[in-house]
């Protein structure tokens, strides 16, 4: 019995970010869904101009890495190589950003997809 999966990314779906009040182009790509596997992870691609919501995970941790572009929270801009953690229970965003990012996120279970509430 194997441990470990290996995930092919040019063969994972990329879905539009499915969350309410979403302006702009903002996509999702799921990378591990399987709570066995370890925590939720997504990649995260927003184009210049879009804007994901004020929101509250009531029961997630998120941490984010970007990996491209400037991601702004909350009107702060972190840029690529910076980290960040957001606790449960804790309202963030609006995400947004001027240039386009991509963030690699994950989240502990439930994931995202399943613990996203606007504030």
């Amino acid at each position: 019995m194997s441990f470990t999966q290996t995930v092919d990314t040019s063969k994972t779906q990329t879905i539009p970010a499915p969350f309410p009040n979403t302006k702009g182009t903002a996509t999702l790509k799921v990378l591990n869904s399987d709570q066995s596997l370890g925590p939720a992870v997504a990649l995260l691609r927003m184009e210049p101009g879009a804007e994901i919501a004020r929101h509250v995970h009531q029961r997630t941790t998120e941490t984010s890495y970007v990996l491209e572009g400037d991601f702004i929270n909350e009107g702060v801009c972190y840029h690529q190589g910076t980290e960040y953690n957001v606790k449960p229970n804790t309202i963030h965003g609006p995400h947004t950003t001027k240039n386009g990012c991509s963030v690699l996120v994950t989240f502990s279970y439930p994931s995202i997809l399943d613990d996203f509430t606007l504030a």
